[in-house]
């Protein structure tokens, strides 16, 4: 069994909590999880593997990261994968108000899509058009971001003249 097949059992058996384990010197969500942190806190994803996103932060800011998700409300628990005992330890847990009710395990993104992760050298020509895809996706969001705000500035500019 891999980490990834682990995770995902792990996310079975807290049902909706964010589930965190450590890899090396981080700890990492994956799947729905990294989704859903990517989404709440801003976290940068990547592949775990195809067609699976994972997230990750370094095992001392366990405490910034976990009052982060607290204070959105959603339950998690941590787990310490010790490689000599080959066991997991619960390192922090808290039930929250809100679950994990996300389905999907990726963003979707480019590369995922086209598997860039299972070369063993990258692709320079898929990464470049990756990132063209990427930067589309930020442009659209940043201008729905500005329509937004002059909406809500016309609404307000209204009520002051009313």
């Amino acid at each position: 069994m891999g980490f990834s097949q682990m995770m995902e059992l792990l996310q079975i058996k807290e049902k909706g909590r964010i589930v965190f384990c450590n890899a090396g010197e981080f700890y990492v969500a994956i799947g729905k999880d990294a989704v859903l942190l990517s989404e709440l806190l801003g976290l940068k994803v990547s592949c775990l593997k195809a067609e699976v996103c994972k997230v990750g932060f370094p095992i001392k800011s366990l405490e910034k990261y976990a009052n982060l998700v607290m204070q959105k409300r959603y339950g998690y628990i941590v787990y310490y994968f010790n490689k000599e005992k080959a066991s997991l330890e619960i390192v922090e847990s808290y039930i929250g108000e809100k679950t994990n009710n996300i389905v999907v395990k990726n963003i979707n993104c480019y590369k995922c899509r086209n598997k860039v992760k299972y070369y063993r050298r990258t692709d320079e020509y898929i990464e470049a058009v990756a990132k063209l895809y990427e930067e589309d996706i930020e442009k659209d969001k940043l201008e729905k971001s500005k329509k937004e705000e002059t909406r809500k500035w016309f609404i307000n500019k209204k009520k002051k003249t009313d």
